[in-house]
């Protein structure tokens, strides 16, 4: 094609058959040779002048009326031209593509994917080539609203779609999936020619009434469901075929490595509408519908300890998140009769201890109340409270490791803790019994905050441990009334390892719960505090003259320390006593004009210089309670004393200072007259204190070995609990009812349960006696239809 040899620029056929021969070149119709520069721009200028050319002339020239801009048919008219030339590519587009047949050593789809490619990249140039055309023409046809009216390119591909893609579509589909189904079966193949035909299956979706608008249409409707359906069929059958010969954990691994493939082929070739949809079809026919079968193996794993293997369970399960469900119920299960049978065999190790100390009094010819009685306690609090928190560390670390943290792990393994940490054989012994985990946390915080040398046996117990415990107590009430209760004797006998240590428990509590929870203790501290003070007055004025060498007075608010005053400990005090304590109470009213003072005799310790040792060594310090105290001193007068006379010198109720006597016998610091143990109890019985007491240790305690009320103890912290949810409850339901004015029955009580949750599990027959209690304390009043009101 030479300058020289244009056509004419108004002769439609002498400038397409110009043209053509270059398109053919363009299109690829001339095989692998390209078209050349010149014939390019040769193109491009034949179908510009003719555009041009024809744009000036007429509109009987033969531009479509819809490009007319005047109504007159003078020389001055214009209108864009373009309809013919469109209409003769048009045609061309059809006979090109249908002329278009495969060689017979190639499949269809090699065929396609060759042609197409060819097609798609001159169709681009073909495009430029129609530049003016397209810019001019095309956009006014468009703009004035003809959708059947096409850019080039756009042209291209529609013409391709009608006239090869359609006819053929069944059959290429069917070769890209066997081609597929080759590479899962790890055949070698040509990847690109799947990744091409299913892109032309993209560039085939066109909108004709939003050319910009990505369509999928030609991609779902040929292609995508055909291969969601067969990639299910496929690994349907290869999953079942390989858990057959097969073992669970390796059926994972097939899994983990099917998965990975899939995933790396559809970054190849699939459109992200797809990528998710083959997904949700590999997790079903891979992952859900074999979801009982890891279930089933799930189990031997946890008791194997398998973590690698668990996580490999749960990050498959995990992709279909409502398989998660069973196996974290299997979980929870597993958490429960794990720490059931720890918890049993501790109960067991204790119950055959009890038994050994049975047969051992049974041959030292004691009662069997003493059994029973150590059967009750047996319990060692540190093994308990470590066996809980050993329970919750193992299945925690699992749950890091082998579920990625998950919450619906974590709270499967707080459902488990907080079941077996509030009912277990040791903690509810008997179904209507108060759980003793409350009172046994109290105790291990007790066995490591209470001064005391065997450091070696609370060198593993810590704050830690009670908080973790602490976090599933369903009742913190009656831990903190038996917390409280343990603080309260420490404090009074000075037995803390620090105060510092003692604070910080405190603040954690608080912290929590909240500062009311940790109220009374707070104030305890406070009160311990005041009484230094006043010790220190107390100790100024009474200077030098007096006997007793050191003492500290404890003044204590009665409604924050869990003391009662008892009139069975109503003490006669020694002369020798007397003008400290009646300092103590001078000072103090003084200070605090209109207080009044209780003694609680039963709650002071005291120790003793006793010259009763051999001759040239140091005297015995010996650790006794207040009325202890009062039976020593009277030893300073004479050596021998009657029970009855002891008992008048004491004052407190018989059977209290019987019980406070009997270590001095027990440990032979006082001689029984007549020795038999049925005298003990006798009026006349004489007791003699002894001139050389017997013992290897210089510091002796009469203390421990008192048969203490602990029962009566346990029974006072219990009614302090009742009382005190009694009176929450009572509080919970008048603030609920003045706020609401008027409540059915169920919201009330929902509202109440709801209330009282963070502190104790309240009973519904509780909530209904405090209901009937304020009802007849006309707080409130029963209505029809099963509701209250409240009365102001």
């Amino acid at each position: 094609m030479s300058q020289q040899s244009f056509p004419i620029a108004s002769d439609l056929n002498a400038t397409w058959s110009f043209i053509q021969p270059g398109l053919e070149f363009i299109l690829g119709a001339q095989g692998d040779q390209g078209v050349t520069s010149k014939m390019y721009m040769n193109c491009y200028t034949a179908i510009y002048n003719y555009c041009t050319t024809k744009s000036r002339n007429s509109p009987n020239t033969g531009a479509s009326s819809h490009s007319m801009i005047g109504g007159s048919s003078n020389n001055s008219s214009y209108s864009l031209a373009g309809a013919e030339i469109y209409s003769k590519l048009d045609d061309y587009l059809v006979s090109y593509i249908s002329g278009l047949k495969k060689s017979p050593n190639e499949s269809f789809l090699e065929f396609y994917v060759k042609k197409w490619t060819r097609f798609t990249i001159g169709a681009g140039y073909m495009n430029n080539v129609f530049d003016y055309m397209n810019r001019y023409w095309v956009q006014k046809e468009r703009s004035d609203g003809r959708r059947d009216i096409f850019d080039v390119n756009t042209l291209s591909l529609l013409k391709w779609k009608f006239n090869m893609f359609n006819n053929n579509a069944n059959q290429l589909i069917s070769e890209v999936l066997e081609l597929i189904e080759k590479q899962r079966n790890n055949e070698i193949v040509e990847t690109n020619l799947i990744s091409v035909a299913i892109k032309s299956l993209v560039f085939l979706g066109i909108d004709v009434q939003d050319l910009k608008k990505p369509n999928l249409v030609v991609y779902i409707k040929h292609f995508e469901q055909d291969f969601l359906n067969s990639t299910a069929d496929y690994y349907s059958k290869e999953s079942i075929n390989f858990l057959s010969q097969h073992n669970v954990v390796d059926y994972m691994k097939k899994c983990e490595t099917r998965l990975a493939e899939e995933i790396s082929r559809s970054n190849n070739y699939l459109e992200d509408h797809t990528k998710k949809l083959l997904l949700e079809t590999l997790n079903k026919v891979l992952i859900k519908d074999h979801a009982q079968e890891m279930y089933n193996q799930f189990l031997g794993l946890l008791e194997q300890n398998e973590i690698d293997h668990i996580q490999r369970m749960y990050k498959l399960l995990s992709r279909v998140p409502s398989t998660l469900t069973p196996l974290a119920d299997t979980f929870e299960k597993y958490i429960k009769e794990e720490a059931a049978k720890a918890i049993e065999e501790i109960k067991k190790s204790s119950d055959n201890s009890v038994e050994s100390k049975t047969e051992g009094n049974a041959a030292a010819g004691t009662g069997a109340k003493v059994t029973r009685r150590a059967a009750s306690g047996a319990i060692n609090p540190k093994t308990y409270i470590h066996t809980l928190v050993n329970i919750y560390y193992k299945f925690r670390e699992i749950i890091v490791a082998a579920f990625d943290k998950d919450p619906f792990f974590i709270k499967s393994l707080d459902n488990a803790c907080a079941h077996f940490v509030n009912n277990n054989s040791i903690a509810l012994p008997t179904p209507k019994s108060p759980c003793k985990t409350p009172d046994l946390l109290a105790k291990y915080a007790d066995g490591f905050l209470k001064a005391t040398g065997k450091e070696q046996e609370t060198a593993d117990m810590n704050a830690d441990h009670l908080m973790v415990v602490l976090k599933f107590v369903n009742d913190k009430d009656a831990f903190e009334e038996h917390y409280r209760r343990l603080l309260a004797k420490r404090l009074i006998h000075s037995n803390t390892k620090s105060d510092e240590l003692e604070e910080g428990i405190i603040q954690r509590l608080q912290d929590e719960n909240s500062l009311e929870y940790t109220s009374k203790m707070t104030k305890m501290f406070q009160d311990m505090k005041a009484s230094g003070d006043l010790k220190t007055h107390v100790k100024d004025q009474l200077g030098d003259n007096n006997y007793i060498k050191d003492f500290t007075p404890l003044v204590l608010a009665q409604s924050m320390w869990p003391f009662n005053y008892s009139e069975d400990y109503e003490l006669k005090l020694a002369p020798e006593l007397l003008p400290a304590f009646n300092k103590v109470e001078e000072v103090y009213t003084k200070q605090h004009n209109g207080r009044q003072l209780q003694w609680l005799w039963n709650h002071g310790r005291s120790e003793v210089k006793a010259n009763l040792s051999r001759k040239g060594k140091p005297p015995f310090i010996f650790t006794v309670t207040n009325s202890q105290l009062v039976i020593l001193l009277a030893f300073n007068k004479k050596k021998s004393y009657t029970l009855k006379e002891l008992h008048d010198i004491v004052g407190t109720a018989r059977h209290t200072f019987e019980a406070h006597l009997l270590p001095f016998t027990k440990y032979k610091l006082l001689d029984q007259l007549p020795p038999e143990p049925d005298a003990f109890t006798k009026d006349d019985t004489v007791f003699t204190i002894v001139d050389e007491y017997k013992s290897k240790k210089l510091k002796v305690s009469f203390v421990s070995s008192i048969k203490t009320e602990q029962k009566q103890e346990e029974d006072d912290a219990n009614k302090e609990i009742d009382e005190s949810r009694k009176n929450y409850l009572s509080a919970s339901i008048v603030r609920i009812m003045k706020a609401r004015k008027k409540m059915k029955h169920n919201e009330l009580m929902n509202d109440v349960l709801l209330q009282a949750q963070s502190r104790f599990r309240a009973k519904i027959i509780d909530i209904k006696r405090v209901i009937d209690f304020l009802i007849e304390k006309e707080y409130i009043r029963r209505c029809d239809n099963d509701s209250y009101e409240y009365l102001a």
